[in-house]
C-alpha cells in the first residue's frame, strides 16, 4: 500500500502537462511562441492544453453535459492526413471584410479566439477567425 502511494505521488509530481482552466483575460503574448514549436510540441500543447480547455469553453457555451469536441471538430475528418493543416476547408468560409453576426460568431470572436491566443502562446496578429476558417 505504501509503495503504491509513493508511486502515485511520484507520478503526480512528474514533468507532464496538466490542463488548467484558461485565463484568456491575460494580456496577449508579445511574441509568437507557437511558431517556434516543433510539430511534436504543438501536438502536445493541442492535446493536453488546448483541447480540454476549448472543449470546456464550447460545452459551457452550448450548455451541454459533455464537451462534444475532438481534434477533428476544428481540423476536419482527415486531420492526420493533412498533418493538421489549417485553415480547414470543411469549416464555413468567413470573409474578413464581412464577418458573420449572431451569438455563435460573437462567442467565437470574443471568447474562443482570445482563449486560443492565450493557450497556444501566439499573438492576435497570428491568430484570427481565418486561422481556422477559410476565406
Amino acid at each position: 500500500m505504501m509503495r503504491s502511494l509513493a508511486l502515485l505521488i511520484v507520478v503526480s509530481c512528474g514533468p507532464h502537462v496538466v490542463a488548467q482552466p484558461s485565463r484568456a483575460t491575460h494580456e496577449p503574448p508579445r511574441e509568437d511562441r507557437w511558431a517556434k514549436l516543433s510539430f511534436e510540441d504543438r501536438h502536445s500543447v493541442m492535446t493536453f492544453t488546448v483541447l480540454p480547455n476549448i472543449a470546456r469553453t464550447w460545452r459551457d457555451f452550448r450548455h451541454t453535459e459533455d464537451p462534444e469536441m475532438t481534434c477533428r471538430t476544428c481540423h476536419g475528418q482527415d486531420a492526420e492526413g493533412v498533418n493538421y493543416r489549417m485553415p480547414n476547408p470543411s469549416l464555413p468560409k468567413i470573409d474578413p471584410a464581412h464577418p458573420p453576426a449572431g451569438p455563435v460568431a460573437a462567442f467565437m470572436k470574443e471568447k474562443m479566439v482570445p482563449e486560443m491566443i492565450a493557450l497556444v502562446g501566439t499573438t492576435p496578429e497570428h491568430l484570427s477567425c481565418n486561422t481556422c476558417h477559410p476565406k
